[in-house]
């Protein structure tokens, strides 16, 4: 073979193989990376979320963004819509209020700050610190006492410190005798958000995940797993992405694998939370409904990252 028709062999092999990569199809989307896609889109000009594509931007969606944004890598520094303000500067902007509404707002403000990289005011720290009670709770609700131990570390508090310590005995108090956590106090119903909540809190407030108050909070949650395999809001009711994402979060926070909860052959949750996502990148609330879809899909975003609270800066 000459050199002219070595060249020339080359030169249609190399073609040849272009062609064939061109034609290649691009490799599927990963599910983490839809949702990802679906939420940049639905940015507002200010940098911050509403409930639904085009509604007005309210801190509560837009901390919740920036949880399941940071959990799936993406820095909320930088996300950003046509040169706008970002993420993080619109969580910014959330906290110069904060401090005027209610606890939950403070604590939630406290962990999106967390999570965009942001430093944590002093005057809001001490604003959450101001509605702690002589028990060691915040506004005696198990709930919010564990969202206050979560933004109390999310603001580098240890766990020897007495607020976090305080706030986690009194949580861990809350415990019903069916191991899980209502949103108030002991006595009330055991609801599968409220309990996550309660794991996470503990957890983060030095609780061993091999503790009895985690086994047990762990028992009822994967007892209440539907067919499905998704949660239910309060056992007994229908799948719903958000409950399932709490116990996905609380899962992952006591050390479990939640690929291999599987309730009498059901499908895991995480698989569950897959099911219900759109073409668009959106994920369902449910079979039969699809509000907030900004909302839900930011809080199945953190779960599919198996990230629970507090959420790290990427």
């Amino acid at each position: 073979m000459t050199a002219r028709h070595l060249r020339s062999l080359v030169a249609a092999l190399l073609v040849a193989l272009g062609a064939a990569l061109a034609a290649a199809p691009a490799p599927a989307a990963t599910p983490v990376k839809r949702a990802v896609a679906y939420l940049e889109r639905a940015q507002n000009a200010d940098g911050g979320f509403g409930a639904a594509p085009g509604a007005s931007s309210g801190a509560a969606i837009t901390a919740w963004a920036t949880f399941g944004l940071a959990a799936s890598g993406q820095p909320p520094a930088e996300v950003r819509r046509d040169g706008g303000p970002s993420l993080a500067d619109a969580v910014a902007v959330t906290a110069t209020g904060a401090a005027l509404g209610s606890t939950g707002d403070v604590e939630r403000t406290i962990l999106a700050l967390h999570a965009a990289g942001r430093a944590i005011p002093d005057a809001l720290l001490a604003a959450l610190l101001e509605r702690r009670r002589p028990d060691g709770s915040f506004d005696g609700q198990a709930t919010l006492s564990a969202f206050a131990v979560l933004a109390l570390r999310a603001a580098r508090r240890p766990v020897t410190d007495p607020h976090v310590r305080a706030a986690t005995r009194f949580v861990a108090a809350q415990q019903n005798r069916d191991g899980g956590f209502n949103f108030g106090s002991r006595g009330g119903p055991s609801g599968i958000d409220d309990t996550a909540a309660a794991v996470q809190g503990l957890v983060a407030g030095g609780t061993a995940a091999r503790s009895r108050a985690i086994r047990r909070a762990m028992t009822f949650l994967v007892r209440r797993q539907r067919p499905d395999g998704g949660f239910p809001l309060m056992p007994g009711a229908a799948s719903n992405a958000q409950s399932t994402a709490w116990a996905v979060q609380a899962l992952a926070a006591a050390g479990r694998d939640p690929r291999r909860v599987r309730r009498r052959g059901s499908r895991s949750p995480l698989a569950y939370l897959r099911s219900l996502q759109a073409s668009d990148g959106s994920v369902r609330y449910s079979r039969t409904s699809r509000q907030t879809p900004v909302w839900v899909t930011a809080q199945a975003l953190a779960a599919l990252a198996r990230a629970p609270l507090p959420i790290a800066p990427p």
